[in-house]
């Protein structure tokens, strides 16, 4: 009996491995305007031996208590197919004001979510947030994730380069 119920919790954790969360839902369809002058991209070039880069766009200026969408996009460069291993979500974000101090509390679920990453392609996530305090800012992206098989596994962590941007006042 012990084994029986033992099994079955395996299964229903197998499957809700493979549910999107509800952020990933939310936001899934949330788009920033490409070729935007109020957006800014940067994008950061990864060591030559492995074949990806990161990049994140936010907008160059905000209101004070408006929300706003951060991007970060991982690509992989190579024409090899990858199977990737990382968290609920891939890209860990993290917003810093003008002194350096992380504003933001940023958590995600733990759970191991496998998936391909096709040559050429990319992977997107978006982040909603909205800071009270006019001043300056700046975002950037960590992707979390390991790749390979057996003895060639590898984890990897790629930050992408800080976005600066402006927060004003309502007035």
């Amino acid at each position: 009996m012990k084994k029986l119920i033992i099994i079955i919790l395996a299964l229903l954790g197998l499957v809700a491995c493979g549910q999107p969360s509800p952020f990933e839902e939310q936001t899934a369809n949330l788009s920033l305007p490409k070729d935007d002058p109020a957006v800014v991209t940067t994008t950061v070039p990864t060591p030559e031996k492995e074949p990806f880069t990161a990049s994140i766009s936010a907008p160059n200026q905000l209101k004070s208590n408006e929300e706003f969408i951060v991007e970060a996009t991982l690509k992989n460069l190579s024409d090899s197919d990858f199977t990737i291993l990382h968290a609920s979500g891939l890209f860990y974000f993290s917003i810093k004001d003008s002194n350096g101090k992380r504003v933001n509390t940023f958590a995600m679920a733990m759970v191991g979510k496998h998936r391909t990453f096709q040559g050429k392609g990319m992977i997107t996530e978006h982040y909603t947030y909205k800071l009270e305090k006019p001043g300056f800012y700046e975002v950037s992206a960590t992707a979390k994730f390991t790749f390979g098989n057996g003895d060639n596994e590898k984890n990897l962590e790629l930050e992408t380069n800080k976005a600066s941007f402006e927060v004003i006042s309502l007035n």
